[in-house]
Protein backbone atom coordinates (compact mmCIF):
# COMPACT_ATOMS: atom_id res chain seq x y z
CA UNK A 1 0.00 0.00 0.00
CA UNK A 2 1.48 3.53 -1.08
CA UNK A 3 2.86 5.40 2.19
CA UNK A 4 -0.14 7.96 1.53
CA UNK A 5 -3.00 5.37 1.72
CA UNK A 6 -1.56 3.64 4.67
CA UNK A 7 -1.91 7.11 6.57
CA UNK A 8 -5.31 7.43 5.23
CA UNK A 9 -6.52 3.47 6.14
CA UNK A 10 -6.95 4.63 9.64
CA UNK A 11 -10.53 4.66 12.01
CA UNK A 12 -9.71 8.43 13.00
CA UNK A 13 -9.82 9.38 9.57
CA UNK A 14 -12.84 7.51 8.44
CA UNK A 15 -14.63 9.02 11.22
CA UNK A 16 -13.82 12.28 10.68
CA UNK A 17 -14.42 11.86 6.83
CA UNK A 18 -18.38 10.79 8.25
CA UNK A 19 -18.84 12.99 10.37
CA UNK A 20 -17.67 16.15 7.90
CA UNK A 21 -19.74 14.98 5.35
CA UNK A 22 -22.95 14.27 7.90
CA UNK A 23 -22.28 17.52 9.35
CA UNK A 24 -22.04 19.24 5.70
CA UNK A 25 -25.74 17.72 4.99
CA UNK A 26 -27.13 18.86 8.19
CA UNK A 27 -26.07 22.06 8.21
CA UNK A 28 -25.89 23.26 4.70
CA UNK A 29 -29.00 25.97 4.34
CA UNK A 30 -30.67 24.94 7.61
CA UNK A 31 -32.82 27.89 8.55
CA UNK A 32 -34.60 27.45 5.09
CA UNK A 33 -37.86 26.67 5.11
CA UNK A 34 -37.79 30.26 7.34
CA UNK A 35 -41.15 28.81 9.55
CA UNK A 36 -41.78 25.80 11.65
CA UNK A 37 -42.10 22.73 10.16
CA UNK A 38 -44.69 19.95 11.14
CA UNK A 39 -44.34 19.76 15.17
CA UNK A 40 -41.82 22.45 15.29
CA UNK A 41 -44.71 24.28 16.62
CA UNK A 42 -43.99 22.71 19.59
CA UNK A 43 -40.65 22.31 20.81
CA UNK A 44 -38.96 25.75 19.45
CA UNK A 45 -41.42 27.53 21.90
CA UNK A 46 -40.93 25.18 24.79
CA UNK A 47 -37.26 25.40 24.21
CA UNK A 48 -37.83 29.45 24.05
CA UNK A 49 -39.83 29.12 27.46
CA UNK A 50 -37.42 26.90 29.04
CA UNK A 51 -34.37 29.26 28.68
CA UNK A 52 -36.15 31.95 30.23
CA UNK A 53 -37.50 33.95 27.27
CA UNK A 54 -40.94 36.17 27.10
CA UNK A 55 -44.37 34.95 25.38
CA UNK A 56 -43.85 37.26 22.71
CA UNK A 57 -40.25 36.38 21.76
CA UNK A 58 -41.44 32.45 22.23
CA UNK A 59 -44.13 33.08 19.81
CA UNK A 60 -46.76 31.88 22.03
CA UNK A 61 -50.14 33.09 20.85
CA UNK A 62 -53.20 30.83 21.89
CA UNK A 63 -55.06 30.70 24.54
CA UNK A 64 -54.28 26.57 24.52
CA UNK A 65 -50.16 27.64 24.74
CA UNK A 66 -50.65 30.43 27.54
CA UNK A 67 -52.69 27.48 29.64
CA UNK A 68 -49.89 25.27 29.07
CA UNK A 69 -47.16 27.61 29.61
CA UNK A 70 -48.97 28.65 33.09
CA UNK A 71 -49.59 25.09 34.52
CA UNK A 72 -46.72 22.66 32.69
CA UNK A 73 -43.95 25.71 32.13
CA UNK A 74 -44.12 24.23 28.19
CA UNK A 75 -47.00 24.29 25.42
CA UNK A 76 -48.42 21.17 23.90
CA UNK A 77 -45.25 19.06 24.10
CA UNK A 78 -45.36 18.63 27.84
CA UNK A 79 -46.30 14.65 27.39
CA UNK A 80 -42.84 14.69 27.03
CA UNK A 81 -40.13 14.66 29.61
CA UNK A 82 -37.50 17.92 28.53
CA UNK A 83 -33.88 16.90 28.51
CA UNK A 84 -34.49 17.25 24.24
CA UNK A 85 -36.67 20.48 24.49
CA UNK A 86 -33.81 21.71 26.89
CA UNK A 87 -31.35 20.99 24.03
CA UNK A 88 -33.47 22.82 21.40
CA UNK A 89 -33.75 25.80 24.08
CA UNK A 90 -29.45 25.60 24.22
CA UNK A 91 -29.36 26.11 20.40
CA UNK A 92 -31.83 29.16 20.85
CA UNK A 93 -30.21 30.68 23.83
CA UNK A 94 -27.17 31.01 21.47
CA UNK A 95 -28.52 32.01 18.05
CA UNK A 96 -32.14 33.37 18.74
CA UNK A 97 -35.47 31.96 18.23
CA UNK A 98 -35.44 32.07 14.32
CA UNK A 99 -35.08 28.21 12.44
CA UNK A 100 -31.26 28.40 12.38
CA UNK A 101 -31.22 28.63 16.14
CA UNK A 102 -34.23 26.51 16.84
CA UNK A 103 -32.86 23.72 14.70
CA UNK A 104 -28.86 23.77 15.32
CA UNK A 105 -29.00 21.61 18.18
CA UNK A 106 -30.75 18.85 16.15
CA UNK A 107 -28.28 19.41 13.22
CA UNK A 108 -25.66 18.73 15.61
CA UNK A 109 -27.18 15.79 17.01
CA UNK A 110 -27.74 14.05 13.68
CA UNK A 111 -23.53 14.70 13.31
CA UNK A 112 -22.93 13.70 16.38
CA UNK A 113 -25.57 10.30 15.79
CA UNK A 114 -23.05 9.87 11.88
CA UNK A 115 -19.74 9.96 14.15
CA UNK A 116 -20.82 8.01 17.34
CA UNK A 117 -22.19 5.29 14.71
CA UNK A 118 -18.88 4.97 13.38
CA UNK A 119 -17.03 4.47 16.34
CA UNK A 120 -19.50 1.64 16.94
CA UNK A 121 -18.69 0.55 13.20
CA UNK A 122 -15.47 0.26 14.22
CA UNK A 123 -15.72 -1.36 17.72
CA UNK A 124 -18.15 -4.15 15.52
CA UNK A 125 -15.68 -4.30 12.49
CA UNK A 126 -12.59 -3.55 13.19
CA UNK A 127 -11.36 -2.22 9.39
CA UNK A 128 -11.77 1.45 8.58
CA UNK A 129 -12.59 1.04 5.53
CA UNK A 130 -16.36 -0.95 7.02
CA UNK A 131 -16.13 1.96 9.34
CA UNK A 132 -15.91 4.48 6.41
CA UNK A 133 -19.22 2.28 4.68
CA UNK A 134 -21.02 2.45 8.19
CA UNK A 135 -20.24 6.31 8.37
CA UNK A 136 -21.35 7.11 4.81
CA UNK A 137 -24.81 5.13 4.99
CA UNK A 138 -25.88 6.87 7.89
CA UNK A 139 -24.74 10.54 6.60
CA UNK A 140 -26.85 9.94 3.56
CA UNK A 141 -29.63 8.21 5.23
CA UNK A 142 -32.54 10.41 4.46
CA UNK A 143 -34.68 10.17 7.13
CA UNK A 144 -31.74 10.86 9.47
CA UNK A 145 -31.48 13.98 7.58
CA UNK A 146 -34.37 15.19 7.72
CA UNK A 147 -35.05 14.70 11.60
CA UNK A 148 -31.45 16.08 11.88
CA UNK A 149 -32.53 19.16 9.65
CA UNK A 150 -35.91 20.03 12.00
CA UNK A 151 -36.39 21.05 15.53
CA UNK A 152 -37.91 17.54 17.18
CA UNK A 153 -37.35 15.10 19.87
CA UNK A 154 -36.48 12.02 17.98
CA UNK A 155 -32.60 12.84 16.85
CA UNK A 156 -32.36 13.91 19.93
CA UNK A 157 -33.32 10.79 21.42
CA UNK A 158 -31.32 9.00 18.38
CA UNK A 159 -28.06 10.49 20.08
CA UNK A 160 -28.39 9.39 23.19
CA UNK A 161 -29.35 5.74 22.16
CA UNK A 162 -26.58 5.26 20.33
CA UNK A 163 -23.69 6.61 22.61
CA UNK A 164 -25.36 4.23 24.83
CA UNK A 165 -24.43 0.99 23.26
CA UNK A 166 -21.14 2.74 22.43
CA UNK A 167 -20.40 2.68 26.10
CA UNK A 168 -22.23 -0.98 26.27
CA UNK A 169 -19.48 -2.14 23.45
CA UNK A 170 -16.75 -0.62 25.30
CA UNK A 171 -18.05 -2.26 28.60
CA UNK A 172 -17.53 -5.69 26.93
CA UNK A 173 -13.99 -5.20 25.68
CA UNK A 174 -13.48 -3.59 29.53
CA UNK A 175 -14.43 -6.44 31.32
CA UNK A 176 -12.66 -9.38 28.48
CA UNK A 177 -9.64 -7.47 29.08
CA UNK A 178 -9.34 -8.02 32.92
CA UNK A 179 -10.93 -11.56 32.50
CA UNK A 180 -7.65 -11.79 30.41
CA UNK A 181 -5.76 -10.89 33.07
CA UNK A 182 -6.42 -12.91 35.37
CA UNK A 183 -4.85 -15.95 36.50
CA UNK A 184 -5.97 -19.43 35.75
CA UNK A 185 -6.71 -21.42 38.78
CA UNK A 186 -4.02 -25.10 39.26
CA UNK A 187 -6.31 -27.80 40.24
CA UNK A 188 -5.68 -29.26 43.05
CA UNK A 189 -5.31 -33.39 42.44
CA UNK A 190 -7.55 -35.33 45.47
CA UNK A 191 -5.50 -37.57 48.12
CA UNK A 192 -5.19 -41.41 47.32
CA UNK A 193 -7.84 -42.98 48.92
CA UNK A 194 -5.90 -44.49 52.77
CA UNK A 195 -5.49 -48.09 52.65
CA UNK A 196 -5.31 -48.44 48.84
CA UNK A 197 -3.02 -50.83 47.31
CA UNK A 198 -1.94 -54.30 48.34
CA UNK A 199 -3.29 -55.76 51.67
CA UNK A 200 -0.24 -54.64 53.95
CA UNK A 201 -0.03 -50.79 52.60
CA UNK A 202 2.38 -52.13 50.37
CA UNK A 203 4.27 -53.82 47.13
CA UNK A 204 4.71 -57.12 46.83
CA UNK A 205 8.60 -56.46 47.04
CA UNK A 206 8.13 -54.86 50.41
CA UNK A 207 8.15 -50.36 48.91
CA UNK A 208 5.28 -48.53 48.75
CA UNK A 209 2.75 -48.27 46.57
CA UNK A 210 2.67 -45.65 44.39
CA UNK A 211 -0.99 -45.08 42.32
CA UNK A 212 -1.79 -42.99 39.72
CA UNK A 213 -3.49 -39.87 40.47
CA UNK A 214 -7.28 -39.99 40.41
CA UNK A 215 -9.34 -38.22 37.44
CA UNK A 216 -9.14 -34.24 38.47
CA UNK A 217 -12.97 -32.49 38.39
CA UNK A 218 -13.29 -29.60 36.29
CA UNK A 219 -13.12 -26.55 37.61
CA UNK A 220 -14.77 -23.20 37.03
CA UNK A 221 -12.60 -20.29 35.75
CA UNK A 222 -12.96 -17.47 37.82
CA UNK A 223 -15.12 -15.04 36.51
CA UNK A 224 -14.16 -11.44 36.89
CA UNK A 225 -17.17 -9.34 37.79
CA UNK A 226 -16.65 -6.45 39.74
CA UNK A 227 -20.34 -4.49 40.54
CA UNK A 228 -18.02 -1.21 39.86
CA UNK A 229 -17.73 -1.39 35.77
CA UNK A 230 -17.81 2.16 35.08
CA UNK A 231 -18.75 2.34 31.21
CA UNK A 232 -21.84 0.14 32.01
CA UNK A 233 -22.67 2.90 34.46
CA UNK A 234 -21.94 5.43 31.45
CA UNK A 235 -24.59 3.44 29.08
CA UNK A 236 -26.85 3.56 31.83
CA UNK A 237 -26.71 7.32 32.02
CA UNK A 238 -26.77 7.88 28.61
CA UNK A 239 -29.66 5.35 27.92
CA UNK A 240 -31.41 7.42 30.94
CA UNK A 241 -30.59 10.19 28.88
CA UNK A 242 -32.30 8.79 25.95
CA UNK A 243 -35.51 8.20 28.77
CA UNK A 244 -35.48 11.42 29.63
CA UNK A 245 -35.86 13.04 25.89
CA UNK A 246 -38.96 10.45 25.23
CA UNK A 247 -40.20 7.62 27.05
CA UNK A 248 -39.30 5.21 24.06
CA UNK A 249 -35.99 5.28 25.23
CA UNK A 250 -36.92 2.99 27.52
CA UNK A 251 -37.14 0.39 25.08
CA UNK A 252 -33.08 0.46 24.41
CA UNK A 253 -32.71 0.45 28.65
CA UNK A 254 -34.44 -3.30 27.89
CA UNK A 255 -32.12 -4.07 24.93
CA UNK A 256 -29.18 -3.37 27.12
CA UNK A 257 -30.81 -5.65 29.94
CA UNK A 258 -31.36 -8.34 28.08
CA UNK A 259 -27.61 -7.93 26.26
CA UNK A 260 -26.35 -7.85 29.65
CA UNK A 261 -27.37 -11.10 30.97
CA UNK A 262 -26.88 -13.34 27.34
CA UNK A 263 -23.16 -11.88 27.44
CA UNK A 264 -22.68 -12.76 31.49
CA UNK A 265 -23.98 -16.03 30.81
CA UNK A 266 -21.79 -16.84 28.11
CA UNK A 267 -18.47 -15.64 30.13
CA UNK A 268 -19.44 -18.39 32.45
CA UNK A 269 -20.56 -21.21 29.92
CA UNK A 270 -17.64 -23.92 29.61
CA UNK A 271 -17.61 -27.51 29.40
CA UNK A 272 -18.12 -28.25 32.83
CA UNK A 273 -20.88 -25.52 33.46
CA UNK A 274 -24.31 -26.02 31.07
CA UNK A 275 -26.12 -23.29 29.52
CA UNK A 276 -29.26 -23.27 32.33
CA UNK A 277 -26.54 -23.43 35.10
CA UNK A 278 -24.76 -20.38 33.54
CA UNK A 279 -27.46 -18.03 33.48
CA UNK A 280 -28.71 -18.04 37.01
CA UNK A 281 -25.26 -17.70 38.49
CA UNK A 282 -25.24 -14.34 35.87
CA UNK A 283 -28.63 -13.89 37.17
CA UNK A 284 -27.67 -14.15 40.70
CA UNK A 285 -23.74 -12.50 40.67
CA UNK A 286 -24.94 -9.43 38.35
CA UNK A 287 -28.72 -8.45 39.21
CA UNK A 288 -27.25 -6.33 41.53
CA UNK A 289 -24.37 -4.31 39.76
CA UNK A 290 -26.98 -4.35 36.28
CA UNK A 291 -30.12 -2.89 38.71
CA UNK A 292 -27.47 -0.28 39.42
CA UNK A 293 -26.46 0.59 36.13
CA UNK A 294 -29.66 0.30 34.22
CA UNK A 295 -31.91 1.22 37.02
CA UNK A 296 -30.78 3.18 39.74
CA UNK A 297 -28.58 5.94 37.55
CA UNK A 298 -31.28 6.13 34.62
CA UNK A 299 -34.02 7.11 37.55
CA UNK A 300 -30.69 9.59 38.77
CA UNK A 301 -30.07 11.00 35.20
CA UNK A 302 -34.41 11.74 34.62
CA UNK A 303 -34.99 13.47 38.22
CA UNK A 304 -31.91 15.45 37.52
CA UNK A 305 -33.06 16.75 34.48
CA UNK A 306 -36.81 17.10 35.70
CA UNK A 307 -34.93 19.35 38.39
CA UNK A 308 -35.63 22.73 36.70
CA UNK A 309 -39.29 22.24 36.31
CA UNK A 310 -39.71 21.20 39.91
CA UNK A 311 -37.83 24.26 41.00
CA UNK A 312 -39.90 26.22 39.11
CA UNK A 313 -42.97 24.92 40.78
CA UNK A 314 -41.81 25.27 44.39
CA UNK A 315 -40.48 21.41 44.68
CA UNK A 316 -43.99 20.23 44.72
CA UNK A 317 -43.55 16.43 43.84
CA UNK A 318 -47.50 16.33 44.31
CA UNK A 319 -47.82 18.47 40.83
CA UNK A 320 -44.88 16.51 39.49
CA UNK A 321 -45.97 12.71 40.15
CA UNK A 322 -49.65 14.92 38.49
CA UNK A 323 -47.57 15.63 35.44
CA UNK A 324 -46.12 11.69 35.08
CA UNK A 325 -49.78 10.77 35.37
CA UNK A 326 -51.11 13.06 33.23
CA UNK A 327 -48.25 12.21 30.35
CA UNK A 328 -48.92 8.16 30.64
CA UNK A 329 -52.74 8.87 30.38
CA UNK A 330 -52.54 10.68 27.17
CA UNK A 331 -49.89 8.15 25.85
CA UNK A 332 -52.40 5.61 26.68
CA UNK A 333 -55.95 7.04 25.82
CA UNK A 334 -55.13 10.46 24.43
CA UNK A 335 -54.65 9.81 20.56
CA UNK A 336 -56.93 7.61 19.30
CA UNK A 337 -56.30 6.05 15.90
CA UNK A 338 -60.28 7.07 14.19
CA UNK A 339 -62.78 9.37 15.27
CA UNK A 340 -66.40 9.32 14.08
CA UNK A 341 -67.59 11.32 11.29
CA UNK A 342 -71.33 12.76 12.74
CA UNK A 343 -71.69 13.31 8.77
CA UNK A 344 -71.18 10.50 7.17
CA UNK A 345 -71.45 7.80 10.28
CA UNK A 346 -68.05 6.39 9.28
CA UNK A 347 -65.06 6.34 11.48
CA UNK A 348 -62.09 8.17 9.97
CA UNK A 349 -58.40 8.32 10.56
CA UNK A 350 -57.28 11.10 13.07
CA UNK A 351 -54.17 11.76 10.99
CA UNK A 352 -53.40 11.17 7.61
CA UNK A 353 -50.14 10.03 8.40
CA UNK A 354 -49.86 7.35 11.29
CA UNK A 355 -48.82 4.43 10.29
CA UNK A 356 -49.18 0.69 12.11
CA UNK A 357 -44.82 -0.33 13.20
CA UNK A 358 -44.95 -3.41 10.73
CA UNK A 359 -45.00 -0.89 7.66
CA UNK A 360 -42.12 1.65 8.94
CA UNK A 361 -39.08 -0.74 7.54
CA UNK A 362 -40.97 -1.06 4.38
CA UNK A 363 -41.17 2.61 4.00
CA UNK A 364 -45.31 2.23 3.38
CA UNK A 365 -46.47 5.83 5.07
CA UNK A 366 -43.75 8.42 5.55
CA UNK A 367 -44.65 11.56 6.68
CA UNK A 368 -44.78 14.99 5.09
CA UNK A 369 -43.79 17.47 7.02
CA UNK A 370 -43.64 20.15 5.04
CA UNK A 371 -45.71 21.68 1.48
CA UNK A 372 -46.06 24.63 -0.09
CA UNK A 373 -47.04 25.04 -3.79
CA UNK A 374 -45.21 27.72 -5.86
CA UNK A 375 -46.97 28.06 -9.14
CA UNK A 376 -45.87 25.57 -11.17
CA UNK A 377 -43.35 23.99 -8.94
CA UNK A 378 -43.75 22.68 -5.17
CA UNK A 379 -41.54 22.82 -2.05
CA UNK A 380 -41.72 19.53 0.30
CA UNK A 381 -40.00 17.97 3.33
CA UNK A 382 -40.89 14.67 3.13
CA UNK A 383 -39.83 12.37 6.11
CA UNK A 384 -38.72 9.10 4.77
CA UNK A 385 -36.27 6.81 4.58
CA UNK A 386 -33.52 6.13 2.23
CA UNK A 387 -34.77 2.84 0.28
CA UNK A 388 -31.58 0.95 -0.23
CA UNK A 389 -31.16 1.23 3.37
CA UNK A 390 -34.64 0.20 4.65
CA UNK A 391 -35.46 -2.24 2.05
CA UNK A 392 -32.23 -3.87 2.47
CA UNK A 393 -32.34 -4.05 6.26
CA UNK A 394 -35.70 -6.29 5.41
CA UNK A 395 -33.01 -8.81 4.50
CA UNK A 396 -29.85 -7.78 6.50
CA UNK A 397 -31.39 -8.12 9.94
CA UNK A 398 -32.94 -11.84 9.30
CA UNK A 399 -28.69 -12.72 8.18
CA UNK A 400 -28.14 -11.22 11.66
CA UNK A 401 -30.11 -14.34 12.94
CA UNK A 402 -28.47 -17.25 10.33
CA UNK A 403 -25.06 -15.70 11.32
CA UNK A 404 -25.72 -15.30 14.82
CA UNK A 405 -26.98 -19.38 15.04
CA UNK A 406 -24.39 -20.31 12.38
CA UNK A 407 -21.48 -18.42 13.19
CA UNK A 408 -21.91 -17.97 16.54
CA UNK A 409 -21.08 -14.14 16.34
CA UNK A 410 -21.50 -11.67 18.86
CA UNK A 411 -21.98 -8.85 16.95
CA UNK A 412 -24.67 -10.45 14.84
CA UNK A 413 -26.27 -10.94 18.24
CA UNK A 414 -25.85 -7.54 19.70
CA UNK A 415 -27.29 -6.13 16.66
CA UNK A 416 -30.12 -7.97 16.26
CA UNK A 417 -31.07 -8.11 19.93
CA UNK A 418 -30.87 -4.16 19.75
CA UNK A 419 -32.99 -3.90 16.81
CA UNK A 420 -36.01 -6.40 17.92
CA UNK A 421 -35.72 -5.21 21.63
CA UNK A 422 -36.42 -0.80 20.20
CA UNK A 423 -38.39 -2.62 17.39
CA UNK A 424 -41.11 -5.22 19.06
CA UNK A 425 -42.51 -3.16 21.86
CA UNK A 426 -44.17 -0.83 19.37
CA UNK A 427 -46.28 -3.58 18.15
CA UNK A 428 -48.12 -3.79 21.70
CA UNK A 429 -48.51 0.48 22.11
CA UNK A 430 -52.15 1.15 21.43
CA UNK A 431 -51.50 4.62 20.88
CA UNK A 432 -51.30 6.13 17.26
CA UNK A 433 -47.56 6.07 15.59
CA UNK A 434 -45.94 7.84 13.11
CA UNK A 435 -43.13 6.63 10.04
CA UNK A 436 -40.23 8.64 11.97
CA UNK A 437 -40.68 6.85 15.39
CA UNK A 438 -38.28 4.23 13.56
CA UNK A 439 -35.34 6.93 13.56
CA UNK A 440 -33.57 5.34 16.78
CA UNK A 441 -33.40 2.05 14.84
CA UNK A 442 -32.18 3.80 11.67
CA UNK A 443 -28.38 3.37 13.21
CA UNK A 444 -28.60 -0.33 13.76
CA UNK A 445 -30.21 -1.13 10.40
CA UNK A 446 -27.19 0.58 8.88
CA UNK A 447 -24.94 -1.96 10.81
CA UNK A 448 -27.15 -4.90 10.03
CA UNK A 449 -26.71 -3.85 6.18
CA UNK A 450 -23.02 -3.28 6.46
CA UNK A 451 -22.65 -6.51 8.67
CA UNK A 452 -23.79 -8.33 5.67
CA UNK A 453 -21.96 -6.34 3.51
CA UNK A 454 -18.63 -7.15 5.34
CA UNK A 455 -19.39 -10.84 4.30
CA UNK A 456 -20.05 -10.29 0.43
CA UNK A 457 -17.43 -8.42 0.52
CA UNK A 458 -15.20 -11.52 1.77
CA UNK A 459 -16.67 -14.19 0.34
CA UNK A 460 -14.77 -16.38 -2.28
CA UNK A 461 -15.98 -18.86 -4.55
CA UNK A 462 -15.89 -22.79 -2.90
CA UNK A 463 -16.55 -25.80 -4.73
CA UNK A 464 -16.97 -28.62 -2.76
CA UNK A 465 -17.52 -32.27 -3.28
CA UNK A 466 -21.66 -33.34 -3.91
CA UNK A 467 -20.81 -36.76 -1.77
CA UNK A 468 -19.19 -35.45 0.96
CA UNK A 469 -19.37 -31.85 1.26
CA UNK A 470 -15.94 -31.55 1.94
CA UNK A 471 -14.04 -28.78 0.20
CA UNK A 472 -12.96 -30.47 -3.35
CA UNK A 473 -9.38 -30.18 -4.55
CA UNK A 474 -8.45 -28.39 -7.76
CA UNK A 475 -7.20 -30.83 -10.40
CA UNK A 476 -4.31 -28.56 -12.18
CA UNK A 477 -2.96 -27.75 -8.63
CA UNK A 478 -3.86 -29.82 -6.27
CA UNK A 479 -4.47 -27.14 -3.75
CA UNK A 480 -8.26 -26.58 -2.66
CA UNK A 481 -11.06 -25.37 -5.07
CA UNK A 482 -11.08 -22.49 -3.16
CA UNK A 483 -11.08 -18.81 -5.71
CA UNK A 484 -8.83 -16.55 -5.20
CA UNK A 485 -10.94 -13.64 -5.99
CA UNK A 486 -13.69 -12.42 -4.57
CA UNK A 487 -16.40 -12.23 -6.85
CA UNK A 488 -19.21 -10.31 -4.88
CA UNK A 489 -16.87 -7.24 -4.53
CA UNK A 490 -18.23 -5.23 -7.10
CA UNK A 491 -22.00 -5.89 -5.93
CA UNK A 492 -20.98 -4.17 -2.33
CA UNK A 493 -19.68 -0.98 -4.14
CA UNK A 494 -22.39 -0.53 -6.63
CA UNK A 495 -24.88 -1.43 -3.61
CA UNK A 496 -22.95 1.69 -1.51
CA UNK A 497 -23.14 4.15 -4.47
CA UNK A 498 -27.12 3.17 -5.39
CA UNK A 499 -27.33 4.47 -1.49
CA UNK A 500 -25.59 7.55 -2.49
CA UNK A 501 -27.26 8.71 -5.87
CA UNK A 502 -30.32 7.76 -3.71
CA UNK A 503 -29.92 10.66 -1.44
CA UNK A 504 -28.61 12.53 -4.37
CA UNK A 505 -32.02 12.15 -5.95
CA UNK A 506 -34.21 12.32 -3.03
CA UNK A 507 -32.41 15.55 -1.55
CA UNK A 508 -34.88 18.48 -3.14
CA UNK A 509 -37.93 16.71 -0.91
CA UNK A 510 -35.72 15.96 2.21
CA UNK A 511 -34.87 19.66 2.24
CA UNK A 512 -37.77 21.83 0.86
CA UNK A 513 -36.28 22.22 -2.31
CA UNK A 514 -37.89 23.87 -5.30
CA UNK A 515 -38.70 21.80 -7.93
CA UNK A 516 -41.26 21.17 -10.98
CA UNK A 517 -44.24 18.97 -10.85
CA UNK A 518 -42.82 16.74 -13.06
CA UNK A 519 -39.70 16.32 -10.79
CA UNK A 520 -41.77 15.91 -7.82
CA UNK A 521 -43.65 12.81 -9.20
CA UNK A 522 -40.13 11.05 -10.09
CA UNK A 523 -39.32 11.31 -6.04
CA UNK A 524 -42.62 10.09 -4.89
CA UNK A 525 -42.72 6.90 -6.44
CA UNK A 526 -46.02 5.73 -4.94
CA UNK A 527 -49.55 7.48 -3.81
CA UNK A 528 -49.00 6.19 -0.38
CA UNK A 529 -46.05 8.81 -0.13
CA UNK A 530 -48.24 12.00 -1.34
Amino acid sequence: MPPLLSRLNRPIVAILVVTALAGFVRFFHLAHPGEFVFDEVYYPKAGCILVGWSDETCRVDSGDETYWREHQWDVGSWVHPPLGKWEVGLGIKAFGMDPFGWRVTSALAGTLVVFFSAILAQLLFRRPIWTLVAGTLLAFENLNVVMSRTALLDVHLELWVVIGFVCFVMDRRWIERRQKEMPEPEPEPRDPEPGAGSADGGSEYGGSTVLPAPPVEPVEPPVYSPVWRPWRFAAGAALGAATSVKWSGAMALFAAVVLSYMWEAARRHNGSISWPKAFWRAFARESFGLALAFVLVPMVVYMAVWLPWLHHFGWSLELWWKNQVGAFDYHRNGLPWTKLDPETGAFTPTHPYYSRPWTWIFLIRPVSFYVKDVGPDIQQILAIGNPAVFWAAVVAVPYLAYAWWRRRDWRAGFLLVVFVCQYAPWFAVGRPTFFFYVLPLTPFMVLAVTYGLVHMSDAKIVVRDRSTGDVAMNPETGEPAISTYYPYRPFVWIYVAAAVLLFVWFWPVLTAGQISDVRWRLIVWFNRWI
